[in-house]
C-alpha cells in the first residue's frame, strides 16, 4: 500500500494547486532565491496540517470505528473529484505586475486555509495509512512523508518556473489527463485494497 499511497501523493503534489500555481509565478517574476522564505511557510504549514488531519483521522478511527472501512470511500469519491477537476484545469495566466517579496508568513497561513491539502491529507491517512498502521510514530513519519512529496513538487515548480509555464500552457489538457487517470488508479486501489 505504501506504492500506492506514494503514487497518490506525487500525483496530488504535483499537480497545479495554490501551492504550485503561486510558486510558478512568484519564481518566473522574482526568482526561486527570493522564494526560500514562501517555501519555508509552505513545508511548515504543510507539516502542521498533515499531522492534524493525522491526528483527526486517527481520533475519529478511534472514536466512531466503524466509520473508517467507509472513510475510504469519501477519500476516493475526493480523488475522483479532484480527477475531474485536473481534467478540466486550464492554465492560468499569470501577470508582471510587482508583487511584493514572498514571505515565511504567507506561505505558512496559506496552508491552513488551502482545501487541496487538507483533503489531501484526511484521504492519504483514512486510505492509505492507518488502516495498516498506527501510534505516534507512525503519524509523524508519514506526515513528513506526505509533506515531503509536497516539498519536491513545490520545487519542481518553483525550479521550473516561467519554462514549466510556457509548457503547461501549451500541453495542459495532456498533462491534466495523465495526471487524472492517475488520480483513478488511486482511487481504484484505495476501495480494492482490503
Amino acid at each position: 500500500m505504501f506504492g500506492s499511497l506514494l503514487v497518490y501523493a506525487c500525483v496530488t503534489t504535483f499537480s497545479p494547486g495554490p501551492n504550485n500555481i503561486l510558486l510558478l509565478s512568484m519564481a518566473g517574476q522574482q526568482g526561486v532565491k527570493k522564494c526560500l522564505k514562501l517555501m519555508a511557510g509552505i513545508w511548515t504549514g504543510f507539516f502542521f496540517v498533515m499531522v492534524c488531519c493525522g491526528l483527526f483521522s486517527a481520533w475519529l478511527a478511534k472514536m466512531v470505528p466503524e466509520i473508517m472501512p467507509y472513510a475510504k470511500y469519501v477519500g476516493a469519491a475526493y480523488i475522483l473529484w479532484l480527477a475531474w477537476k485536473t481534467v478540466v484545469r486550464r492554465p492560468i495566466e499569470t501577470g508582471n505586475e510587482d508583487q511584493k517579496e514572498p514571505s515565511f508568513f504567507m506561505g505558512l497561513v496559506l496552508q491552513l486555509v488551502n482545501v487541496k491539502i487538507i483533503l489531501y491529507g484526511i484521504s492519504a491517512f483514512t486510505g492509505f495509512i492507518l488502516p495498516y498502521a498506527k501510534g505516534t510514530a507512525v503519524l509523524l513519519f508519514y506526515s513528513f512523508v506526505l509533506m515531503a512529496a509536497g516539498a519536491a513538487g513545490n520545487l519542481t515548480w518553483a525550479f521550473i518556473g516561467n519554462i514549466c509555464q510556457r509548457f503547461y500552457s501549451k500541453y495542459y489538457r495532456a498533462f491534466n489527463i495523465a495526471m487524472a487517470l492517475l488520480l483513478l488508479w488511486c482511487a481504484y486501489k484505495m476501495i480494492m485494497a482490503s
